[in-house]
């Protein structure tokens, strides 16, 4: 494993996510981030405030993706426990 980037903000990388319809991707935003050692932790930490951001979401399970001995992918696949409204949705009538 190569050492990460070290001193004055060059460590910082970005995690994405994406809602696949039923299961979540996690993984780094940019392909030289996936040799960080440190890279299975932020998945996970993201991965969490994903959840954490849709609490109608319930996780049934999370598969690592690996590569050369290390996590480089979360895919989590979820339930839905409680469809929150949408304002494209119709409207209830006003009282009168």
């Amino acid at each position: 494993m190569r050492p990460g980037p070290q001193g004055n903000g060059s460590g910082k990388f970005e995690i994405g996510q994406a809602d696949m319809g039923g299961w979540v991707r996690v993984f780094p935003a940019m392909a030289e981030d996936v040799g960080r050692e440190d890279l299975a932790v932020y998945l996970s930490q993201t991965l969490a405030d994903w959840f954490r951001q849709r609490p109608q979401l319930h996780m049934k399970c999370v598969v690592p993706v690996n590569k050369d001995g290390s996590t480089v992918e979360l895919h989590a696949w979820y339930e839905i426990h409680l469809v929150p409204p949408t304002p494209v949705g119709p409207q209830p009538a006003g009282q009168g």
